[in-house]
């Protein structure tokens, strides 16, 4: 018999096969995974979904609270409980892995949608338009230490390429929703690798347009606890694995347009000081790189050379 439970709306949800899994992954986030669980909750929405959640044996209180949800809700809800703390990206593989939908929404514990319609509004874009592989939208900024919020994404509807999703990120990744077959396909992302939405979004892109929509459907949280201000250039260094990984997915991947960028980010990211001869490598590769897509490039040159200088200087 098919199983069915009622969501805060009050509206039928049957998760014996939900069209949709939402991904999320929790460590040390009980200040927000509240918010965050909620705003899959108020989903409204024709089909059904699971909320799957990757509880990486945080030492505050989150496990707990997921837990409780997962009591109030068991037939939404699903907590991964690992005996260890797997890290971020092994942690973002186990995950998905435990995922049952034909998409895949990604939502980071830190993060929370707030339109009830948003998975409603990304589903039917891509159950009608089978020549997209997934979509995202616009979102609000918002900072823990009480700067101004502002916009993440560009102000109107678009279509984004490969090419798009090869540089800095046009959306956030809480926005994001993908089919799955894309995942089981290519076997999902490498387990060394540090930015996960990195490899995520080219690997998805390579098997189809991506969708954006100009309105604003989550918040995305920069806290003092995220992962910007816990990795080095040394934990970036460890994203250039993703590179045979989608040359293998695919012969054609522009490898050294992707490969000065990931160069970019190695020393305009992360914390901590940077030597000097990692820094200029780094430098110098992003530059010679660039030139794959000349004259495209020059902007980039333009910045990456001032972020180069101002690293100089720290």
């Amino acid at each position: 018999m098919e199983e069915k439970c009622l969501n805060i709306n009050n509206e039928i949800q049957t998760n014996s096969n939900p069209l949709v899994s939402v991904v999320t992954i929790a460590y040390n986030v009980e200040k927000f995974i509240v918010e965050c669980i909620e705003s899959v909750l108020i989903q409204k929405t024709n089909f059904s979904i699971e909320l799957v959640i990757g509880e990486d044996c945080s030492t505050d209180n989150t496990r707990k609270i997921c837990l409780e949800y997962q009591d109030k809700y068991p037939n939404i809800i699903k907590v991964l409980l690992h005996k260890k703390n797997l890290g971020l990206t092994p942690n973002c593989i186990a995950t998905h892995n435990a995922c049952t939908g034909k998409y895949i929404a990604l939502l980071d514990g830190d993060d929370y949608w707030t339109d009830d319609k948003k998975l409603q509004k990304q589903i039917d874009f891509l159950e009608n338009n089978s020549d997209y592989s997934g979509c995202g939208h616009q979102s609000l900024k918002i900072y823990e230490n009480g700067e101004k919020s502002k916009l993440f994404g560009y102000s109107d509807d678009t279509t984004y390429y490969l090419n798009d999703m090869i540089t800095h990120r046009k959306f956030h990744t809480s926005s994001f929703v993908y089919r799955k077959e894309i995942w089981d396909k290519t076997g999902g992302i490498p387990p060394s690798i540090s930015s996960n939405e990195r490899a995520i979004y080219p690997m998805v892109a390579i098997f189809g347009k991506i969708k954006y929509f100009k309105e604003n459907m989550c918040v995305y949280r920069i806290a003092a606890t995220g992962l910007n201000s816990r990795v080095n250039y040394k934990d970036h260094e460890t994203d250039f694995e993703m590179l045979p990984w989608l040359k293998k997915i695919d012969s054609k991947f522009p490898i050294k347009k992707f490969s000065s960028f990931l160069h970019l980010c190695n020393y305009t990211y992360g914390q901590g000081v940077m030597p000097f001869k990692p820094l200029f490598r780094h430098y110098f590769l992003f530059a010679v790189l660039s030139f794959s897509y000349f004259p495209q490039n020059l902007g980039d040159l333009k910045w990456g050379t001032i972020f180069f200088i101002r690293r100089l200087k720290k």
